[in-house]
């Protein structure tokens, strides 16, 4: 470093309010007198400049410590500029599945800029964007968190595939299914065993025994409590053994069977010895978990919502080892009654949210099924009757769920009126209210709260027609660049 260089460096740690820069001199002082600047640290660091690369001419260049990266091509089909613009919008409006979906079919590819915009909209949508992304897109975010999102997010979806994948080869070979599970087993950790343990359980047969009996020595307490537990479900000697202790561990008296209490009882070493200061694992935990819950009920004559009752109340955490008795699953319906449901419902001006939702939903479970196939009468009327949801109850439930479902599978040719406004009317004043409120205040939070409902509708159909229009300008632009 030059002395003129060191000068300046003393200057710059003191700071220039505490010293003067120093006099230009030597060869460069003309040209270290007409650096410009309006303050001392600008001049300095001009100056700074100009004296850097004087030392630096004549210097003869050094080796690189490694070869320039190889230049990556091109890709080969980038999206379309019309598309790329319009695809954070639909991030924005919550359509961004279809939209990938299309530009994955189309073999379409995303630059870095791109798959970053895209990412910063939805940090979700990692693995999705890595998978689109081009060649150069993926070298120069190979070091971006994003990338390592994408691998994680890819791992989680494999993981899940691989356990649907053996859910159905359960059904298929269950042998097979039993082999590859043991074989799995070990090698996962705690959380992964934890998900093939529900596999298990979701459809436990006798030929799962090996395995539990085999997981009964796991790393984890609470795995082994609940492999424990899961050899109880299945029939035998286990199962009669839990049976024969339940009605000394569940007492069920009264004269109507009705009252249920629970004593004291010596826990069968198969189910393991339950944790010192748990507050969930005691042997009372382990006794209700081990056998299934329907044939709990059965065996003492019992409800389920008695049984239930009686363990919150002995302990809030009993009543997790208990499985709710599912409900029934109705059978789906046809696409001709799921259309005259549906038509029914939309014409009822007192409709719920959710037997709307629920009936536009068992449309749609129908192949090939889809709103934007309806009758333009009926689409408009589903989505003025969701309109007509808001002002009757603003923003709660399952309403804004109806809205934005409706938005994604109506036609997006469709025109949509705006909602007419419903005239304020006062409900029947309360015969109590709180000593904070008055009846005149009662009434203007009454007006308050219908002004919001009006405006959530309102703001409801500008969404949804919005929407619209979006699916409507994607579809245009798709379709000038599928014509080329």
């Amino acid at each position: 470093m030059s002395r003129d260089l060191r000068d300046l460096a003393v200057v710059a740690t003191r700071g220039t309010s505490r010293a003067e820069l120093p006099a230009p001199a030597g060869a460069l002082a003309q040209a270290l007198s007409s650096v410009p600047g309006d303050t001392p640290e600008a001049r300095l660091l001009g100056r700074a400049a100009l004296l850097g690369l004087h030392a630096r001419a004549g210097t003869p260049l050094l080796k690189a410590a490694a070869p320039p990266p190889t230049p990556l091509p091109g890709p080969d089909r980038p999206l379309p500029p019309a598309l790329a613009a319009l695809l954070p919008t639909l991030v924005r409006a919550d359509l961004t599945a279809p939209a990938l979906e299309t530009v994955s079919a189309h073999g379409w590819t995303l630059n870095a800029a791109q798959v970053l915009a895209l990412h910063g909209q939805n940090p979700d949508l990692a693995h999705s964007l890595w998978t689109l992304a081009d060649v150069r897109a993926r070298a120069t975010l190979d070091a971006h968190p994003l990338h390592r999102q994408a691998q994680k997010a890819g791992e989680e979806a494999a993981w899940a595939a691989r356990l649907e994948a053996l859910a159905e080869l359960r059904r298929s070979d269950p042998a097979r299914a039993a082999q590859e599970l043991q074989e799995l087993w070990a090698a996962q950790p705690a959380d992964r065993r934890r998900e093939l343990l529900a596999l298990v359980r979701r459809d436990l047969r006798p030929g799962d025994r090996p395995l539990l009996e085999t997981a009964t020595r796991d790393r984890s307490p609470e795995l082994q409590k609940q492999v424990r537990q899961l050899l109880g479900h299945l029939p035998g000697p286990l199962q009669d053994e839990l049976l024969a202790l339940l009605p000394q561990a569940v007492k069920v008296s009264g004269p109507l069977k009705k009252k249920i209490t629970f004593g004291a009882f010596d826990l069968p070493a198969a189910l393991g010895k339950p944790r010192a200061g748990q507050y969930d694992d005691g042997d009372l935990h382990r006794l209700l978990g081990a056998l299934p819950t329907p044939l709990i009920l059965k065996a003492l004559g019992v409800s389920w919502d008695e049984l239930h009752r009686a363990a919150r109340a002995h302990h809030w955490s009993l009543a997790n080892e208990l499985q709710e008795p599912p409900p029934p699953v109705p059978e789906p319906l046809d696409p001709a009654t799921a259309r005259a449901r549906l038509r029914d419902l939309a014409g009822q001006p007192k409709v719920s949210p959710e037997k709307l939702l629920d009936a536009v939903r068992a449309l749609l479970l129908n192949p090939g099924a889809d709103l934007v196939a309806e009758p333009v009468d009926l689409q408009v009327t589903l989505a003025a009757r969701a309109l007509h949801l808001f002002q009757r109850e603003g923003q709660s439930g399952v309403v804004p769920g109806l809205a934005g479902l409706l938005g994604e599978r109506l036609s997006p040719d469709l025109t949509l009126p705006p909602p007419t406004p419903l005239p304020f009317e006062l409900p029947p004043l309360p015969k109590k209210l709180p000593s904070w409120q008055t009846p005149a205040d009662w009434e203007e939070r009454q007006r308050q709260q219908h002004a919001q409902r009006e405006h959530a509708a309102l703001q409801a159909w500008r969404d949804l027609t919005s929407t619209l229009r979006l699916r409507r300008e994607w579809r245009h632009a798709l379709a000038a660049q599928t014509n080329l």
